[in-house]
Parts: C-alpha cells; structure tokens; sequence
C-alpha cells in the first residue's frame, strides 16, 4: 500500500529544468556551438554528462567553457529569481495528495538550488521531508537520494511512489525498490526510461493512478 509520494522537484515541480537548457543552450550558441533539445535530453538529463563534457560533444574550445558556464549561471539565476512556472497541474494535485499521503522531495540539485528556485513557489511546505545532494555521497541514477528518504520517512520502497521526469532519476528510484512514474516533458529521452515505470501526461493524473494501483492490489 502506498503510504508517501516522493517527487522530483526540476522539471516535475517546477519549469526550472527548461530554464536551464535554454539558458545553456544560448550560452553555447554565444560561444559557437549549436546544442538541440534532443541532446541535452539524452547527454544531461538521460546520460548525467556535465556542461562541461557537453561542450567539448558540440565543439567548443576549452578556452572557453569557463567563461560560457558563468554566462549561463547568471542569466539562469536572474530569470529563476523572478519566480520559476510551476508545472501543470501540481498545484492541485498536491492538495488533493497531501489529503492521503506523505508528500517528499528528492532532488539532485543542491540543498542552496532548491530553496533558491523554490523560494516564490509556494510549494515547500506541502512536503514533509526535502532530501537534496549536500546530504548524499552520490547523485542520481545512484539510490542514494531515495534510500535517504526512506530511511527519514521510516518507510519500506513497496510503501512509497517516485515521481520523476528523467531516465536518471526513474533509475535511481527503481534501484532503490520503489515503483516509479515518469512525467515526461519536452527535455525527457523516453527510450532511455526503465520499462518498469509507468507514464502519465499530467502528475494530476497521479490521484487517479493511485486508486487504480489499489484496487488491483
């Protein structure tokens, strides 16, 4: 029986994931390289490749990668500061969620990116426990992120449901026993997605899916 939902928060929470490729992307152009959607999906979200690696894939001279990575970090910034789109329908699923189940973040980023993307979100306090990389030796598709979550939620992997967006995190939450949902955007590489997860189009659909998954158990 599922006890407690544990989220992703970039690209299923917020829109902060395609921020950050555009934001990447333009820097590259500035730099003379060319990056598709389609590569960073599978290199960055599918493949867990840096800026860095992904700017030597597309051409662009070492010399300058330093330079374009600041760049991109201070446009991204400006425009999260502003106050980041949160996706659809998440407002009011996690109303309804919140009503039933335990509601937990699981994020790669950094404990510092998360407060600062969510800070006009509205969103942190739906959610009882927030797991970010400072807390872990390793990041996704490494379990480490969900095993920590479990461990604070003193719940086993068949009690919990992972919410994810990309191939990396869906890994992570498989490998650490708990059933996953893929959400996917237009930056998620579906093929490179465990076959074990299911898809939903909407995370307002996850109230509906829950109730099928408990009335075939």
């Amino acid at each position: 029986m599922t006890r407690a939902i544990l989220f992703d928060s970039d690209g299923v929470l917020v829109d902060s994931e395609q921020l950050f490729f555009e934001a990447t992307r333009a820097a590259f152009q500035r730099a003379g390289g060319s990056l598709s959607r389609e590569q960073w999906a599978r290199w960055y979200l599918g493949q867990g490749k840096s800026s860095r690696e992904i700017a030597g894939l597309v051409g662009i001279s070492a010399s300058r990668v330093d330079e374009m990575i600041a760049r991109r970090d201070r446009w991204f910034w400006n425009r999260i500061d502003q106050g980041v789109a949160i996706r659809p329908g998440v407002i009011e699923a996690l109303n309804i969620l919140a009503e039933d189940f335990r509601l937990a973040v699981v994020t790669g980023a950094s404990r510092e990116h998360y407060e600062r993307v969510h800070a006009l979100s509205g969103l942190r306090d739906f959610f009882e426990v927030t797991v970010t990389s400072d807390e872990c030796e390793h990041v996704k598709p490494h379990p480490e992120g969900y095993q920590r979550a479990l461990q604070r939620l003193s719940l086993k992997p068949c009690e919990c449901l992972a919410v994810e967006d990309s191939p990396r995190g869906a890994i992570a939450a498989l490998a650490a026993g708990i059933p996953c949902v893929v959400i996917p955007t237009h930056l998620t590489d579906l093929p490179l997605c465990p076959s074990e997860c299911a898809l939903l189009d909407n995370v307002s659909r996850l109230a509906q899916f829950l109730e099928r998954e408990t009335s075939a158990s």
